[in-house]
């Protein structure tokens, strides 16, 4: 039976950054390795959530081509990243799906069309744009399309994860957030969204704290992980230069430029007097996107 596997590295993600909504994502130096495997034959179906996200990505790609789909198709996570944590694996999976389809069928689309499907699919493209274009990326859905532009955040940043034990899938923290924003609290993150794009495209690294403050979605999400309070002010405590809600959650990501090991460890100890276990994590923004790494 002849097979085809791809394998696909790409990097975690955390979306929002506080206060940019469903509109800003940033590829964080901390990677995943899918591997898709196509074959003539039927195959078992992926044992993981991974596997099953990247095969219906790939699914969708040869479906919008018009081409149906080899009989077996499969995918493993091979080099995991904490899933239900805020950090992307949804998008790593299906980015991995679509690239690896459109491998197989010779290059077809071009990235930008493939952002669209994956966007399609997540239902927003915070972490799919700078899965697949590393960076910051900044992206709407404008119809079929997405509209996005990226950006190298300072160097020297980096990224402090508190990433707890507790899972928050993204459809249970999504049902707990407001159907409504008054004005000031609209006028609050959208000021917040542009100020924080605009002090990491100028190195205005002292305006982070203000900048990733958020009323849209934290104080809700607090009600499911009550302890993230206080492992903000902890991290803020320690040097941090801002403190978010990674994604959905439930991981909190500290922005810092030094004392790093001191940040994460107030983390750990703010999230243990609240009854939170979990491990930290100190990485960095990338530049780096999703890329295939291996066919055979």
């Amino acid at each position: 039976m002849a097979m085809n596997r791809i394998t696909v590295r790409a990097p975690a993600t955390t979306a929002n950054l506080g206060p940019g909504f469903d509109c800003l994502g940033m590829a964080l130096d901390l990677w995943a390795e899918v591997v898709v495997s196509a074959a003539e034959e039927p195959m078992p179906p992926p044992s993981d959530p991974i596997g099953s996200l990247a095969v219906e990505a790939a699914r969708r790609l040869f479906s919008h081509v018009g081409t149906k789909p080899p009989s077996g198709l499969s995918a493993e996570c091979t080099r995991p990243i904490p899933v239900a944590r805020g950090l992307g694996a949804s998008a790593v999976a299906r980015a991995a799906g679509l690239l690896a389809a459109n491998s197989l069928l010779g290059e077809p689309l071009d990235r930008e069309e493939m952002l669209a499907l994956g966007a399609e699919l997540e239902g927003h493209a915070d972490n799919m744009a700078p899965t697949l274009f590393g960076g910051l990326q900044v992206a709407v859905r404008d119809g079929e399309s997405v509209a996005h532009v990226g950006l190298t955040v300072p160097a020297g940043l980096k990224a402090v994860l508190f990433v707890p034990d507790q899972e928050m899938p993204t459809q249970e923290s999504r049902q707990v957030l407001p159907q409504q924003l008054s004005r000031q609290d609209a006028i609050y993150n959208i000021g917040r969204a542009a100020l924080l794009v605009a002090a990491l495209a100028s190195g205005r690294l002292d305006l982070l704290d203000v900048a990733t403050q958020d009323r849209l979605h934290q104080p809700a999400r607090a009600k499911i992980f009550p302890a993230m309070q206080a492992i903000f002010q902890a991290a803020r405590e320690a040097g941090a230069l801002g403190a978010f809600l990674s994604g959905g959650g439930s991981t909190i990501l500290a922005l810092a430029c030094q004392g790093e090991e001191s940040i994460g460890r107030a983390m750990a100890e703010a999230a243990a007097r609240e009854g939170v276990g979990g491990e930290t994590m100190i990485t960095a923004p990338s530049d780096a996107a999703a890329q295939i790494v291996g066919k055979g």
